[in-house]
């Protein structure tokens, strides 16, 4: 049976150690700061705001279990030293990517034994595959 937990990093942050998780809270997190549309921080360009909103998240999301004070994105940003910035991208934006894999991202099954609805010429399946994937309007 696959270990369905989400993976968790340890990070040495202000002489502290921060174990870095992507979770539900992280990701709503750096949608309200992206203006509601998460999908442009995940759209496969990690720029430099990406990573930070991504970061300081996680970094927020463990200070609150420990009670530690919050952290701005600007602060995280002063901090952070240059030289392990490549480093500690990969190992953001690996949390990201691996929190977001799930059984449906599988590939589907070339075959899928779903009824068709023969009045209306669209089976079932494929207007709910279509349904759930739309983007939501609010």
């Amino acid at each position: 049976m696959e270990d369905i937990r989400l993976k968790r990093e340890p990070f040495e942050f202000e002489d502290k150690t921060y174990m870095l998780c992507c979770n539900m809270n992280v990701l709503a997190d750096v949608q309200s700061a992206f203006g509601g549309d998460i999908s442009r921080a995940l759209s496969g360009k990690a720029t430099a705001a990406t990573f930070l909103e991504f970061l300081t998240a996680m970094l927020n999301d463990y200070a609150e279990e420990q009670g530690w004070p919050l952290l701005t994105r600007r602060e995280v940003g002063r901090k952070l030293p240059p030289a392990r910035l490549n480093e500690i991208r990969d190992t953001v934006m690996s949390l990201v990517l691996s929190s977001l894999k799930s059984e449906a991202s599988e590939p589907e099954p070339e075959t899928p034994e779903m009824p068709t609805i023969r009045s209306r010429g669209i089976s079932t399946f494929i207007f709910f595959r279509l349904w759930t994937r739309a983007p939501r309007i609010s």
